[in-house]
């Protein structure tokens, strides 16, 4: 993933003596540096992973590095980002930082085509460096109210391609970093931008072992925009808010309590049922409630897998509870018009809870961010009598 042209500016920059250019007058992480200072810790807010295993950091004056584990070819080395505070010198690259993307912050041009790191940039307050995103971003933004508010507030944003990237229009609209989604193997889109000379950042989110680590990732991003106090601030709101719903359930559920969590029908390709087991982020929440999840056995895939009828009635006939990923009206539907739905008792007794209509693009950018609004949602659906006139955000009751 070696950026050839980045790395060559970086190597002559060390080699020349040479400052990256200044853009204002001043000292602050905020802006750039005027008169640099080999002993000035140039960032007194700093951030450090609590819950993520697929990122670290480390602080050196006057530059920062960023490490990540690259989920596209685990078998590879690291993904190395290498910050330099503007208006100072860019450190000798050496062994493993030799082929470190290099990017001056704080980051002023934004591409982005993640949508998680879209929710992150909004809560971290970076909208306004935006640049270009995907098409798919703007097509949300013409139905769905956060969308648009969110590419209301970002820097005039170009499209940056209706399939995949345009990759020539990409790199005309000279952006510092490029947000891109680390999905693990079998996906190469970080790889083919950073090969075509785009300064491609990694955000795996989706794949690590917690909500709380996916959440985390916000801390990543503003390093890049040296706003690691309000990340901070931000980040532990999350935490104590998921903390205080898994304090308030605990022991509340009968031990063998079942719920699961799928999409049903064959909208976005469910066929009959697809659900999710121990290790997507919904899996993950279920366990933290204390559910048994009927899905789970030999269910190891990041993001579930499909269930046929037969396979599906075996497991979950006599599932608890279940949460329906995908929009409310057209669940109704599914379960109105296929009969075999009705063979498990919860979705005929409307023991469940349904994405909501109306806000369904908005919380798939949002739900692994803010993990403690979608545990609220998951909470309330299953035990309503705790949370007396609390309806869900992105879930709620039938």
């Amino acid at each position: 993933m070696k950026l050839a042209m980045i790395a060559a500016f970086g190597a002559a920059l060390v080699l020349s003596g040479t400052s990256l250019p200044a853009m204002a007058q001043t000292a602050s992480p905020a802006g750039c540096v005027e008169d640099f200072d080999a002993a000035t810790d140039y960032f007194p807010d700093k951030v450090e992973p609590r819950h993520s295993t697929f990122w670290s950091i480390s602080y050196h004056n006057n530059y920062k590095v960023l490490t990540v584990p690259n989920s596209e070819f685990p078998n590879g080395p690291d993904l190395n980002y290498v910050l330099v505070q503007c208006g100072t010198p860019v450190p000798d690259l050496a062994d493993d930082l030799e082929e470190a993307l290099v990017v001056e912050i704080p980051v002023d041009r934004t591409m982005i085509t993640h949508a998680n790191g879209l929710a992150m940039l909004d809560e971290i307050g970076e909208l306004d460096t935006i640049v270009g995103v995907s098409n798919a971003m703007i097509n949300n933004a013409a139905n769905d109210h956060w969308y648009g508010r969110v590419l209301d507030a970002a820097n005039d944003p170009q499209n940056l391609g209706s399939s995949g990237i345009d990759y020539e229009m990409a790199l005309g609209l000279e952006a510092d970093i490029l947000i891109m989604a680390g999905y693990g193997p079998g996906y190469t889109e970080v790889a083919d931008a950073s090969g075509r000379g785009l300064p491609a950042i990694m955000v795996s989110n989706r794949i690590e072992p917690t909500p709380l680590a996916s959440s985390e990732w916000l801390k990543f991003l503003s390093a890049f925009y040296n706003v690691e106090d309000h990340a901070n601030q931000h980040f532990d709101a999350i935490e104590a808010r998921y903390q205080e719903v898994v304090e308030k359930v605990e022991g509340q559920l009968p031990p063998d309590y079942t719920a699961a969590y799928a999409c049903i029908g064959e909208q976005r390709g469910c066929t009959f049922m697809y659900a999710h087991g121990p290790r997507s982020l919904n899996g993950q929440i279920l366990e933290t409630l204390g559910v048994s999840n009927p899905f789970a056995e030999g269910n190891d895939a990041g993001n579930g897998m499909t269930f046929d009828f037969e396979s599906s009635l075996g497991r979950a006939a006599n599932a608890d509870f279940f949460i329906l990923y995908y929009e409310a009206s057209v669940n109704a539907e599914t379960i109105a018009t296929d009969s075999r739905y009705q063979s498990f008792p919860a979705l005929v007794q409307g023991n469940y809870i349904t994405g909501t209509d109306g806000n369904y693009p908005e919380c798939g950018a949002t739900n692994y961010v803010h993990v403690d609004r979608l545990i609220r949602d998951f909470a309330i659906g299953m035990l309503p009598e705790l949370f007396p006139g609390e309806d869900g955000i992105c879930f709620t009751r039938p």
